[in-house]
């Protein structure tokens, strides 16, 4: 059973306007180019500093390209303890249209 929600780009717009992590999975080439403001960007280099120095209760938002990967990186920080995660549907490619 999965410990974090999917969510559509519309319900991620209305909890960013609350405390939270909004995280950006892609490369960090990608991130470079563009990105949701207000994003950090994580991959498997910083994932483990990021847990370490975060709080787990707070809403934590993950995007990728089309919304496939960040399903895994929803998962991986509910198992790590993280309360509140949810994935975006249709990912970054979605969020710009």
């Amino acid at each position: 059973m999965n410990k974090f929600k999917n969510i559509s780009v519309e319900e991620a717009k209305e909890l960013i306007r609350a405390d939270h992590y909004l995280i950006d999975i892609r490369d960090e080439e990608s991130f470079s180019n563009s990105h949701i403001g207000g994003a950090l960007n994580l991959s498997n280099v910083n994932i483990d500093e990021f847990i370490k120095n975060s709080k787990p209760n707070k809403v934590t938002i993950i995007y990728c390209y089309k919304g496939i990967s960040s399903q895994d990186a929803a998962h991986y920080l509910s198992s790590q303890g993280f309360k509140d995660v949810y994935s975006v549907d249709g990912g970054f490619e979605e969020w710009k249209k």
